[in-house]
C-alpha cells in the first residue's frame, strides 16, 4: 500500500482500537507511532527517484508498514505474556529490517552527506524501538535495575524523538539541497547534533544530575536551533507544509523548554515542574505537536532527491521540488 493508504488504515484500526480498548498514555503514544508516524517516516526516508536496491528494500517495507502495526498494536493490548511478546517479535523483526537499510545506505555510501546519514541513522534507532518494546513486554524490568514505567518510556522514546528527529533533520538537509544546492558546516554540526542527542539524554538519564542536566540543555538549544531554522525556511515552502512545520516548531521548543526546567529542578533539589506534568507536557506535545505534525508537514512537502556520490564526488540534483 502507498503510505497514505497505510495511515489511512492506520487511522480507522486505531480509532476502532480506541472504542473497545482500555489503554493508558504510553500504549496510545505507542499506537499513533505503529500505525501512524513510522508510515509516514518510512515514506520521507526514501529520497526521490531512488537508485540503490537497499532503497527498493525501504521502499517495499514502507508500503507494509500497516500489517507490521497491527503487530505492534496486538503486543500492547493484551496481558496474555506470548500473545504480547510474539507480536512484538514481529514488529521488532520489521524494525530491525528497517534498520539494516539504513545500515546497508551508509554501507553503500560512506558517512558523507550528512543529510542521508542522519536519516540513516533514525531508521537505526527504529531497532532498538523495536527491542525495547520486546524487553518491555517480556517483563525485563524484572531482571533489570528498572521499573516497568522506564521501560516503556524508553520504547516510547526509541519510536518518537531517536527515530523522527533525525530523519526529519535528514528531510531538512534534502530541501536546503534542493533550495540552494549545499548544507553548509552549520546543518553538518546540527546533524551530528540530532544523531548524537538521544544517546546523550539516555545516558543523562542513567547518570543522574548533574550530568543529565549538560546534556538536556545541549540537547535543547540543538533542538531550538532547528525549529527557529525551520520557521526562518516556511516562506520557502507549501502553505499546508507550513503550517504544520511552524506547530511542530513551536511545540518542540516548549516540550524541550519544559524538560529543561525538569532537570534543572532535579538538579537543584527544588522541583521547578513535577515529573508528572513534565510527563504529560513532554509527552503529549512531543507525540502530538511536534512529532505528528512535523512528520506531516515533511510528508506533504512531498519526497525529495538526495545527493548522491560517486567515489569521492558528491553530485548534488540539479532540480527543486
Amino acid at each position: 500500500m502507498t503510505a497514505k493508504k497505510n495511515v489511512a488504515a492506520g487511522v480507522a484500526a486505531g480509532v476502532l482500537w480506541l472504542i473497545f480498548t482500555d489503554i493508558n498514555v504510553v500504549q496510545a503514544a505507542l499506537a499513533l507511532s505503529f500505525l501512524v508516524l513510522i508510515p509516514l517516516l518510512l515514506h520521507i526516508a526514501v529520497p526521490k527517484r531512488p537508485d540503490l536496491q537497499v532503497e527498493s528494500l525501504l521502499t517495499w517495507l514502507s508500503k507494509r508498514s500497516f500489517l507490521a502495526g497491527i503487530f505492534g498494536l496486538i503486543s500492547i493490548s493484551f496481558n496474555h505474556t506470548f500473545v504480547s511478546v510474539s507480536s512484538a517479535l514481529v514488529w521488532f523483526l520489521f524494525m530491525l529490517a528497517v534498520a539494516a537499510c539504513g545500515a546497508w545506505r551508509i554501507q553503500k555510501r560512506g558517512l558523507y552527506p550528512a543529510e542521508e546519514t542522519i536519516i540513516d541513522t533514525g531508521l537505526i534507532f527504529t531497532g532498538a524501538g523495536g527491542l525495547w518494546l520486546v524487553l518491555w513486554q517480556g517483563g525485563i524490568d524484572r531482571l533489570l535495575p528498572y521499573d516497568e514505567l522506564t521501560m516503556s518510556l524508553t520504547a516510547v522514546h526509541y519510536h518518537y524523538s531517536a527515530v523522527v528527529i533525525p530523519i526529519l533533520t535528514g528531510a531538512f538537509g534534502r530541501l536546503l539541497i534542493s533550495i540552494r544546492g549545499y548544507t553548509g558546516p552549520p546543518y553538518r554540526f546540527l546533524a551530528i547534533g540530532a544523531a548524537i542527542g538521544s544517546p546523550l539524554i539516555a545516558l543523562g538519564v542513567v547518570q543522574g544530575p548533574p550530568l543529565e542536566l549538560v546534556y538536556v540543555f545541549i540537547y535543547a538549544v540543538l533542538l531550538y536551533w532547528l525549529s527557529i531554522w525551520w520557521l526562518c525556511m516556511l516562506p520557502k515552502i507549501s502553505l499546508r507544509s507550513k503550517l504544520c512545520l511552524s506547530l511542530a516548531s513551536i511545540s518542540l521548543m516548549i516540550s524541550m523548554g519544559v524538560t529543561f526546567l525538569y532537570a534543572l529542578g532535579v538538579t537543584l533539589g527544588e522541583p521547578i515542574i513535577s515529573y508528572e506534568k513534565m510527563f504529560y507536557w513532554h509527552g503529549a506535545v512531543n507525540a502530538i505537536g511536534f512529532s505528528l505534525f512535523g512528520t506531516l508537514g515533511w510528508y506533504l512537502l512531498g519526497s525529495l532527491p538526495k545527493r548522491k556520490r560517486t567515489g569521492a564526488k558528491v553530485i548534488t540534483p540539479k532540480e527543486v521540488p
